[in-house]
């Protein structure tokens, strides 16, 4: 295994971290530096290890059956509507939140430029339409692994003006803790990271390659993000408070220098910009490899259909709360049903050969990180139905429904092993 093999197997796959590093990550991320300090950084480990099992997995299971994600999934449950029932929520969620991932890259041209939101965010959106309208997988893992390179630039130089020493890092990213009211955003941390549609970025961009070459690239891909999202972190450490993009850059001015609010400014428009052109691109996978479309001008439609859609509320103003909501609660379902097909199926040799087949341990892994989704899939609805009515949140429920629903898998898991394949 050539040394410039490895390197090309990691630009592939520094898509994954790209597309996970947006403006929602950062804004999650510098919460938790501000609100707790150190109290959450294991949350980030956690959810980058969970991250790389998952996209294995994944990966592991189209290279060894040499099929689509679609069609492992028909091929395992059987019904053609299950691929739907993924896929759906899905698209919807990529079109729903592309109007943040628009607006956070023209926020950070902003704070770097001071020039009009509305200019910027039609640029950013020309530009991702270019890149999208190139196509193909080399084009956009070059241009995302460039924009890694410079967020990864852009926080760490921040993360170093955090004062605490390594023992205290090491500490943090190893012990979980909860601090009191803590809960939800250590939750959100992790779903941040694990993004449904990364499964099939990966599933879709690993076809083709050998399995140990994938899980270079991916493992050292995912990594980097995953340090990416600790810089941020640390970088809100030193923040003190953060009410909004312009308010942190003049807080980090005033703490630090000029330097860190052109940071926090390249930083945010490489994530947001990233994620404008990953989300349409996640789509386009979707239809293809999930749901079977081979007509290119369709698959094109269903890309400009998500981007024309967020670049229709970034410009307006609208803030399509109604539809975020909705989206929230059907997507709160699919992450948990992502991690079980992906358990289920890595389990199946008929798709996984045997010489691909992991160790029995693995199944714990795989078993705990259903748990964790789980948990942030029925909080996520939860939490959408709650704002939706101003009704309470009751978190015992969610947590005593996520200790059902994952032992009724384990045992699921442990009869389909006991049956002769």
């Amino acid at each position: 295994m050539s040394t410039p093999a490895k390197i090309r197997s990691v630009v592939l796959w520094s898509v994954i971290s790209a597309a996970f590093i947006g403006p929602g990550t950062i804004t999650t991320a510098v919460s938790a530096g501000v609100s707790f300090q150190l109290g959450l950084l294991w949350a980030v480990v956690f959810a980058t290890l969970a991250c790389i099992v998952l996209q294995e997995a994944s990966a592991r299971i189209i290279i060894s059956s040499g099929l689509t994600f679609g069609e492992c999934i028909q091929h395992h449950f059987g019904a053609g509507w299950v691929k739907w029932l993924v896929a759906v929520p899905v698209l919807l969620g990529c079109a729903a939140y592309e109007a943040g991932n628009i607006l956070g890259a023209a926020s950070g041209l902003s704070l770097l430029t001071s020039g009009n939101t509305k200019w910027l965010t039609t640029m950013v959106t020309v530009a991702a339409a270019v890149i999208l309208w190139r196509g193909g997988n080399k084009l956009i893992s070059n241009t995302m692994m460039f924009l890694v390179v410079i967020m990864a630039i852009a926080f760490a130089m921040l993360a170093f003006k955090a004062k605490f020493t390594l023992i205290a890092l090491v500490k943090a990213s190893v012990i979980p803790q909860l601090p009191a009211g803590s809960e939800w955003i250590a939750l959100a941390l992790v779903g941040t990271t694990i993004v449904p549609y990364n499964i099939f970025i990966g599933s879709a961009i690993s076809k083709g390659n050998t399995i140990p070459l994938m899980r270079i690239g991916l493992t050292v891909s995912v990594m980097i993000g995953g340090i990416i999202t600790a810089c941020i972190l640390l970088a809100g450490t030193v923040a003190g408070a953060f009410t909004s993009f312009p308010a942190l850059a003049e807080v980090l001015e005033n703490n630090i220098g000029s330097w860190a609010a052109l940071a926090l400014g390249v930083g945010l428009f490489a994530a947001g910009f990233s994620s404008a052109i990953t989300s349409p691109y996640a789509a386009s996978l979707i239809a293809s490899t999930v749901l079977g479309s081979e007509n290119k001008k369709h698959v094109r439609l269903v890309w400009a259909v998500v981007l024309l859609t967020g670049f229709g509320f970034g410009i307006s103003g609208v803030k399509p709360i109604p539809v975020i909501l909705a989206v929230q609660a059907l997507n709160g379902f699919v992450l948990p049903l992502l991690a079980y097909f992906l358990t289920r199926m890595a389990n199946d040799n008929r798709l996984v050969k045997a010489e691909h087949q992991h160790a029995a341990w693995y199944n714990s892994i795989l078993l705990l990180i259903f748990g964790i989704t789980a948990l942030i899939g029925i909080n996520n609805v939860d939490k959408a139905v709650s704002d939706a009515f101003k009704l309470t949140a009751h978190f015992e429920v969610v947590v005593t429904i996520t200790a059902v629903l994952l032992a009724l898998v384990t045992v699921q898991l442990v009869r389909s092993k006991k049956r002769p394949g």
